[in-house]
């Protein structure tokens, strides 16, 4: 049995349709009888749909939930085994698809943060907009190698100071790492602030730095009337002798304002404070393969391909 989660865009999208993965997720949404594409699903690993999964909006009822997967269960050992499952096992080259996303990819040396980030409560909150505290956001914030050295002045001695400008600068606001509400950010929309890095400890190979920075944005645009005011401190330890980070932990405090609020959106007031905190990635294995929310916009393919 395999559970599918998500919708069938991206593969209506990807031109390669003549793989088998791609008929079989086709097939399992052309015999959808609720007429949707998004959501959890259960099919049999030939693609017969079993039964949508997820119950309950905007909240979800869990109980509802187990109800469906135990019938999803009960409908698969009713199947004769030939229409439950394939003949012969797929071949993972030949019958798989590739999307974009998956030839993507950090270069080496890539500086990889976890991201985490909560809204706190404002008026007319209901929990049909993803900005209620009840949400989490997480998110992934990358900086390769010739990005995060501008974190650091040309002397490491105790009190230099360098002032971080351009993408390290920028990425920390454009693509929607510091709040929980996603809007279309560019360079322009940085009407002011500043980051700066200081050295506060040199303690052998291990050299400690401190990052402040602030932001003042604001857009108008089709996609984009919003604002936003916040402001970010941080900790950092590089390892000369390790060539590596032992350390890189900030916070970020600040007011965004959605600007013209959407009814397929949001609820209530449209400002909010947000708290973003930022820390090392702590998954180093082969399978973590959650990228940045706007790799596609924030990085591509091109940033992969340089340090």
């Amino acid at each position: 049995m395999v559970g599918v989660a998500g919708d069938d865009v991206a593969y209506n999208d990807q031109p390669d349709k003549q793989r088998l993965e791609a008929q079989i997720v086709q097939r399992m949404f052309s015999t959808n009888k609720d007429g949707l594409c998004q959501g959890i699903y259960v099919v049999t690993p030939s693609g017969k749909m079993l039964s949508r999964v997820n119950a309950g909006w905007p909240d979800p009822d869990a109980n509802q939930i187990l109800r469906n997967i135990q019938q999803a269960v009960g409908r698969y050992y009713q199947m004769p085994k030939g229409d439950r499952l394939f003949a012969t096992v797929p071949d993972p080259v030949k019958d798989r698809i590739v999307f974009k996303k998956e030839e993507f990819s950090k270069p080496n040396g890539t500086l990889d943060l976890r991201v985490t980030k909560r809204g706190y409560a404002y008026p007319g909150m209901t929990t049909f907009d993803e900005r209620h505290p009840k949400f989490l956001g997480f998110d992934r914030l990358w900086f390769k190698p010739s990005e995060w050295q501008q974190f650091f002045p040309p002397n490491l001695r105790v009190g230099a100071k360098v002032q971080v400008k351009g993408v390290p600068f920028e990425r920390w606001v454009l693509h929607n790492h510091m709040q929980q509400a996603s809007n279309a950010w560019d360079q322009s929309h940085i009407k002011s602030g500043t980051m700066t890095s200081e050295v506060t400890a040199v303690n052998g190979n291990l050299v400690d730095l401190t990052l402040r920075a602030s932001y003042s944005m604001k857009a108008k645009t089709q996609w984009n009337e919003g604002a936003y005011e916040g402001n970010l401190l941080g900790k950092i330890q590089y390892d000369l002798g390790k060539q590596a980070f032992t350390k890189f932990d900030t916070v970020m405090f600040g007011w965004h304002h959605v600007g013209i609020p959407k009814s397929n959106m949001h609820v209530g007031e449209p400002s909010q404070w947000v708290a973003t905190y930022t820390t090392i990635n702590p998954l180093t294995d082969a399978d973590d393969r959650m990228l940045p929310g706007n790799w596609y916009w924030g990085y591509g393919l091109s940033w992969c391909k340089t340090r």
